[in-house]
C-alpha cells in the first residue's frame, strides 16, 4: 500500500476543521434554540476526525520515553477533569447528573495509556491493554468505537496497511451503530484525500487542551440561560 503521509500544518488544519464540527455538534445537541437540521451530519464528522488527528499525531510522540508518557497522560486527565464540571452539566436532564459517559478527552487518555503499555516487552502487557480497552470502553465517550477509531489511527499513520484501514472502518461502523446513521462514513474521503492537501496552518501548541474545556463553559453558559 502507498505511503499515506498527511503534511504536518494539513494536519493541524483537520484538527481545526474536527473542533469546529465538534462545536456544532455541541450547540446542536445541547442548545435547544439550535435544532437545526443541516448540522447533524458536520457533527457526526467531529470525533472520527478528532479521534483521527489525535492518533494520528501521536506517531510523532515518543512512547519509549516514561516522562514524557507521563506529562501527556497529566494534560489529558488535567483537560479532561476541568472539561467534566461543564460536561456534566450540559448533559444533566433536571432529574439526574450526567455523569457518564465520560467526555472524549478521557477516551483519548485512555487511548494514549494502551498505546503506552503496548510498548511493554512483558507478557502481561497484552492482557492488561485489553482489560483497559473492555472496561474503559463501558466508560468514555463513544465508548469502545472511539477507543478504537483512535488506536487504529495511530496504528494506520505508522503502517498504513489494509489490516489498520479494516479496524478504522470497523469503528466506523460501531459509530453507525451509535449514531443511528450513515453521516460518519463521510470522515472516509477526508482522510484519503488529505495526503494530497497543502493547507498552511500553523501550530499553536496545546491551543486544544483550552479550547476544548473553555467551549464547553460556553456552552454551559448559554444553557443556563437558556433555562
Amino acid at each position: 500500500m502507498p505511503d499515506h503521509s498527511i503534511k504536518s500544518e494539513t494536519l493541524e488544519a483537520l484538527k481545526w476543521l474536527a473542533f469546529f464540527f465538534m462545536a456544532i455538534d455541541h450547540l446542536y445537541r445541547f442548545i435547544p434554540l439550535t435544532q437545526l437540521e443541516f448540522m447533524l451530519p458536520l457533527g457526526r464528522l467531529a470525533m472520527p476526525l478528532f479521534a483521527f488527528t489525535f492518533g494520528y499525531s501521536l506517531t510523532n510522540f515518543t512512547f519509549k520515553n516514561a516522562q514524557s508518557v507521563r506529562m501527556l497522560l497529566f494534560r489529558l486527565l488535567i483537560t479532561a477533569l476541568i472539561s467534566s464540571i461543564p460536561y456534566i452539566y450540559l448533559q444533566s436532564p433536571s432529574n439526574a447528573v450526567g455523569i457518564w459517559p465520560l467526555n472524549i478527552i478521557f477516551t483519548f487518555f485512555l487511548a494514549v495509556l494502551i498505546l503506552y503499555i503496548n510498548t511493554w516487552k512483558k507478557i502481561y502487557s497484552i492482557f492488561i491493554a485489553a482489560a483497559l480497552f473492555i472496561i474503559g470502553g463501558m466508560v468514555v465517550e463513544y465508548f469502545w468505537a472511539g477507543l478504537l477509531l483512535t488506536i487504529s489511527s495511530y496504528y494506520f499513520a505508522k503502517r498504513p496497511n489494509w489490516k489498520n484501514i479494516l479496524l478504522i472502518v470497523f469503528s466506523l461502523t460501531l459509530l453507525i451503530d451509535l449514531n443511528g446513521n450513515f453521516y460518519a462514513l463521510l470522515f472516509l474521503p477526508i482522510v484519503y484525500f488529505a495526503p494530497y492537501l497543502n493547507v498552511k496552518c500553523r501550530r499553536v501548541k496545546h491551543i486544544f487542551y483550552l479550547l476544548y474545556p473553555l467551549h464547553l463553559f460556553l456552552l454551559s453558559g448559554l444553557k443556563f440561560l437558556n433555562n
